[in-house]
């Protein structure tokens, strides 16, 4: 499910400007910043932190906890997991939200122990962090502004929506067919899960969450040529080297996967102009045709890039994690990934691993898939 508004991406747009765009800017996505559960009222508990395994992958990924009372009394506290923060105040931003529920809009699960742990989900929506939840509830507006949501909008009495403008929920954004004037929303949106936890002195818990994630998907790469040794784009290119800790042979792959597409659509196409067309009585043979010529600029593999983001130090506790792991999973062999940590192993066609004992997770991990389209 994604956000209805288009997005004039910065790529996008410089891609354009080249000419070298083969699909719509507005096709572009903006994934959410994933993170974890906040980790403080735990240790507050007095818990621990024994271990934690984050699972990334291309449509599902998942967060497990191993939490240890080493008091000699019983301990409750709530686990309370935000869900990324959603930013529609800007028009031209189109978010990627994997789940279908407006409210849960990333289908976040929990399993404490094997066993399926309901949630309390609550959401609030802010404008300049003015919480705004009740006026748009008032509204009748869903604060995940998605399906029939202009629908909505234009239900309300003409008053109504001139209250909402007047007050900064809404702004205008240009015009119908009609000439009607369509509105845009100026909130953004925050979603929490909670969860009660009870643990008896000595006793520990597995905390599983599952969730769906949000893949931010660009529908070309500035990453092949001749667009990354393109004067106009090397800012881009460079970005994307630091953000995603990208080495040759990331690059070498990226020129591979080209090479090898421009190779089976020339081919297709000589034997296409070699092959002999269907005979009319009296007409002369027909010369074979000369192949088309196949630009460089073209996105001839129809590369995709996909993002994943993950804040690895929100949430995260004080004291570091006696065992961690992480996995990434690109979910197809002929995909490509890469992203800024060390000391890796490949666990299977499509899955890296990476392991650590006292570690202290900290910053933003981006995770950047690139391959042919699906």
């Amino acid at each position: 499910m994604n956000f209805p508004f288009p997005r004039s991406a910065g790529l996008a747009a410089a891609i354009l400007a080249l000419g070298f765009w083969g699909a719509r800017a507005e096709e572009t996505l903006q994934e959410l910043v994933h993170r974890g559960p906040e980790l403080a009222g735990l240790e507050a508990a007095g818990l621990v932190v024994e271990q934690m395994e984050l699972t990334l992958g291309a449509q599902n990924s998942s967060l497990k906890y191993r939490i240890v009372n080493p008091t000699a009394a019983p301990a409750r506290t709530n686990v309370t997991f935000p869900l990324p923060e959603i930013d529609f105040s800007d028009p031209d931003a189109a978010w990627s939200i994997p789940g279908a529920d407006p409210i849960n809009y990333i289908g976040l699960a929990a399993i404490i122990d094997q066993k399926p742990a309901p949630l309390a989900v609550s959401q609030s929506a802010f404008v300049e962090g003015k919480d705004v939840t009740a006026a748009l509830r008032r509204s009748g507006l869903p604060l995940v502004p998605i399906g029939f949501f202009h629908d909505k909008l234009a239900a309300l009495a003409p008053d109504a929506r001139a209250r909402l403008v007047k007050d900064g929920l809404i702004a205008e954004n240009g015009v119908d067919r009609a000439g009607h004037p369509i509105y845009a929303p100026r909130w953004s949106v925050r979603g929490a899960a909670t969860r009660t936890l009870d643990l008896a002195p000595g006793q520990s818990a597995l905390l599983d969450f599952r969730f769906r994630s949000s893949v931010g998907v660009a529908r070309d790469s500035v990453l092949r040529e001749p667009l990354r040794s393109s004067k106009e784009l090397a800012a881009e290119a460079e970005r994307r080297r630091a953000d995603y800790c990208l080495d040759r042979a990331f690059l070498a792959g990226v020129d591979k996967m080209v090479s090898a597409a421009a190779a089976r659509r020339s081919a297709a196409q000589e034997a296409a102009a070699l092959a002999p067309e269907e005979a009319i009585a009296g007409d002369a043979p027909k010369k074979p045709q000369p192949a088309a010529r196949i630009f460089p600029e073209a996105n001839v593999a129809e590369l995709q890039e996909r993002h994943i983001s993950f804040d690895l130090g929100a949430g995260a506790p004080a004291a570091p994690v006696r065992q961690f792991r992480l996995v990434v999973d690109k979910g197809k062999p002929t995909r490509l990934v890469s992203f800024c940590l060390a000391d890796l192993k490949k666990i299977s066609p499509t899955a890296f691993e990476m392991r650590a004992a006292d570690f202290r997770p900290s910053g933003l991990l981006r995770v950047l898939l690139l391959g042919p389209k699906d």
